[in-house]
Parts: structure tokens; sequence; C-alpha cells
């Protein structure tokens, strides 16, 4: 479920980047030709003697075209905003103890995104980012980032009690030993 709103998040901010990106291209356009078809229109309106314009025609349309360009803005600063915002407050929320998360994989990846497939590359690292990715009792997948020190204790396969808040991993403790069924 959780993947599924981080999946509509990330689809809300990229379509109110388009979206305004595309509003403020069609509004300037739109300016552009409502103000040479009013100028035009007001050059051949003007009375012989006052040289007075009577008819701004296609110029009147301008205004509406500028609520376009700030519209357009303001969604694609408000897709920003939102953006950095959820990002911002991903790793937080209540810490809950989850017994029985067992490790599927975990990897690190450095500034540019590459990832880092030896352990001894984390150590020349540029800024390793380091995450896991566990399934919980009821079948869910959850990814997690985590510390250097919680990365080397969950190894892959791995069962045990996890302490996670938000999309942190701030603990793994791995069980020892068979568990045993429970009924």
């Amino acid at each position: 479920m959780s993947k599924e709103i981080g999946a509509f998040k990330e689809k809300t901010v990229g379509c109110l980047l388009v979206a305004g990106l595309v509003l403020t291209i069609v509004s300037f356009g739109l300016m552009w030709l409502f103000s040479v078809a009013g100028i035009y229109r007001g050059t051949y309106t003007r009375t012989p003697v006052t040289n007075q314009i009577t008819d701004a025609g296609a110029m009147n349309l301008v205004p509406l075209t500028i609520l376009g360009v700030a519209v357009g803005v303001g969604m694609m600063i408000g897709g920003v905003g939102y953006g950095l915002y959820t990002i911002k407050r991903e790793h937080q929320g209540p810490r809950r103890t989850v017994p029985n998360f067992r490790v599927l994989a975990r990897y690190c990846y450095d500034r540019d995104m590459q990832l880092i497939t030896a352990d001894w590359d984390i150590d020349v690292a540029d800024r390793p980012k380091f995450y896991v990715r566990g399934v919980f009792e009821d079948g869910t997948v959850g990814e997690f980032q985590t510390t250097i020190e919680v990365y080397y204790q969950s190894g892959e396969g791995m069962t045990g009690e996890a302490e996670i808040q938000g999309k942190w991993l701030g603990r793994f403790v791995p069980y020892i030993g068979v568990p045993t069924a429970t009924s």
C-alpha cells in the first residue's frame, strides 16, 4: 500500500511540473498572439482626427493569458514544493517495532546514484546511501533507508526484529536459530 502511495506522490509531482510547463508555454504563445493581433486591430481602427484607438480587439484577452502564466508557474512551484515536503517528511512518523521482518535485499548507492556492488567500494564511495528491502509478516514489501551499521547487520535472507520510522530502518536485530512455527 505504501508503494502505491509513493507512486501516486511521484506521479502527482511529475504531472504538476509537466502541466505547469505546458500551461506556461501555451499562455506565453497566446499572449504573443493576442498582443500582435490587438496591435494590428488598434492600428487600423484609429480615428482619423484624434488618432485614438477605438477597438483593442484581441488585446483584451492578454490579462487572461497573464493569469494562465501565473497559474502555470504556480503549478510548477507547487509541484517542486510538494516534492520537497514529501522528501523531508518521509523519515518521520511513529516508531514501530516489527517482529519477523525478513530482509530480501540490501544495497548501497553513491552520490551519483551508482550502485555499489562490492563492500570494499563503500569505504571510498562519495556520500553513500544504504537501503534495505524487506517483507513484513503480512507479505507487504518495504524499502527503507538506513545507516551503515544497520546495513551490515541486515544480511540478505535474515529474519529478525526491525524498528521502523516512516521509510527509515533504525535497527535490525536478527533472530538466532531456526524460527519455530506458532499455531
